[in-house]
């Protein structure tokens, strides 16, 4: 294994991080060369050579017999401790491979602040945190943490401020181009607790394929409903006794259909009231997704699997769904060319959004190192490298809509279509709903689906249960 390899880098990192963070103390060993070299898939003349170079740094002194024990450390420069910052990254993640690329351009630039990735899951906020509570896992606690649109839910139910450091006085909002929209789903009582990297809007994803082999125009940001429904009949058909080729797949996640909620004018709160008055606005968007299932039968029954619909495009075996950037990772290996547009305009022009974010843990002790961090994250060469490495949009407007940062190179065409979304765009976290509500609504909605129940209906049970 040669001495450059990614993986002695990362051994010679962890191993002079845990020194210079104060992890492994004077006086301790450090593991031996045989663990070492099995918890890193080296050989022992490698883990040999690393062993070394740190003893070469003044780092560490190798005993005969007894191994490599860890020195003080001076005074010098080159000798001052390191501040370790944990940045909790909420899994699965498709940008965690460009998230992992920044935080080691951070570490190679940055001597005496190093960010350790720690990624995490759950189910529901508290787990998040029992974990690091606990004697043992203390030096887990989270310094800074991702903030994804589900992770903001979650926190509708809790006391955000027992969770996150607020960050108002960063004057953030004011001094890096950041999209206006990105910053209300992050606010509570007048102060902000997260910071936007980036986010996806969604859109109408195409099988540009399959629209050439049907004779049909491909999507473009010109579209009405009217055009959506007749390419959708158009590209259903039965494949054999058995499958089917439908024009549009619809996930029943509440990231998709509400935009069609809203674009027939509907609302989710209103004046702080969640689940207002109907008043006709908004129904004719659930029917008409009722109307592509039942009545042209150009898409399939809902299914639970929130999933489904990306799955069966990047199979080839659907025309159209409504995905986001941040998905447009998983159709890179597609067999077909495909594209993006922005949704077509129903009565109103709305577009919807998801957003990556990162907030500071209420227990961080180097909140300047933490807050230094997140203005790396915004700051014009790091925003190129979340528009270069992902297919995700910086949140720096500059960056997104210039031409002068290349965008991912993924295999799909109608990356600036996102510009034409941004007239009415909303997060969903934007949308009134507490978590508990969604859950609720997402639910109930299965029946609206299978039309064992009217939307009307739905809507009204909850408006009595939430009044």
């Amino acid at each position: 294994m040669r001495a450059g390899s990614k993986k002695y880098a990362k051994l010679l990192h962890d191993l002079k991080l845990g020194i210079m963070s104060g992890e492994m103390k004077e006086g301790e060993y450090i593991p031996s060369e045989n663990t070492i070299a099995e918890q890193y898939g080296l050989s022992r003349p490698t883990v040999r050579k690393a062993v070394a170079e740190l003893a070469g740094e003044g780092l560490i002194r190798t005993i005969a017999g007894k191994g490599s024990v860890v020195l003080a450390l001076g005074d010098s420069p080159g000798n001052r401790k390191v501040t370790l910052l944990n940045l909790y990254w909420m899994l699965p993640s498709y940008e965690y491979p460009m998230i992992e690329e920044i935080v080691g351009r951070f570490n190679r630039e940055h001597a005496h602040i190093q960010v350790r990735l720690v990624p995490f899951s759950s189910e529901i906020t508290p787990l998040v945190y029992a974990g690091y509570k606990q004697q043992d896992m203390q030096e887990l606690k989270p310094d800074l943490i991702s903030i994804s649109n589900r992770f903001l839910f979650e926190l509708e139910a809790e006391k955000i401020e027992a969770v996150l450091q607020p960050l108002t006085d960063l004057h953030l909002e004011t001094g890096n181009d950041i999209y206006d929209f990105l910053w209300k789903p992050a606010r509570r009582g007048g102060q902000l607790f997260a910071v936007p990297v980036s986010f996806s809007p969604v859109m109408l994803v195409y099988n540009r394929s399959m629209f050439e082999e049907g004779g049909l125009d491909v999507p473009d940001g010109g579209w009405t409903w009217d055009d959506f429904v007749q390419a959708a009949v158009r590209l259903s058909r039965q494949i054999d006794d058995s499958t089917v080729q439908y024009g549009f797949a619809l996930s029943p996640s509440f990231y998709r259909w509400p935009l069609f909620f809203m674009q027939e004018g509907g609302q989710f709160a209103r004046s702080g009231k969640a689940f207002p008055p109907l008043n006709g606005a908004g129904e004719a968007g659930i029917q008409f997704i009722l109307d592509l299932i039942y009545k042209h039968r150009a898409a399939p029954l809902l299914h639970t699997a929130s999933d489904l619909s990306e799955q069966i495009f990047q199979q080839g075996k659907v025309g159209m769904i409504l995905s986001t950037y941040y998905l447009c990772t998983l159709y890179r290996e597609c067999r077909f060319d495909w594209g993006v547009c922005k949704f077509p305009a129903g009565r109103h022009d709305r577009s919807l959004a998801i957003s990556t974010n990162i907030g500071i843990g209420k227990g961080c002790e180097n909140v300047h190192e933490a807050r230094y961090f997140i203005q790396y994250l915004l700051s014009t060469p790091i925003q190129a490298l979340v528009k270069e490495r992902s297919t995700t949009i910086p949140a720096v407007r500059t960056v997104a809509e210039s031409a002068e940062y290349p965008h991912s190179a993924f295999a799909g065409s109608g990356y600036e279509s996102f510009r034409e979304t941004l007239g009415d765009i909303q997060l969903v976290n934007d949308l009134g709903l507490t978590c508990e509500q969604v859950t609720k609504l997402s639910r109930a909605m299965e029946m609206v689906w299978f039309r064992t129940e009217t939307f009307e209906q739905v809507w009204k049970s909850l408006a009595r249960e939430y009044g």
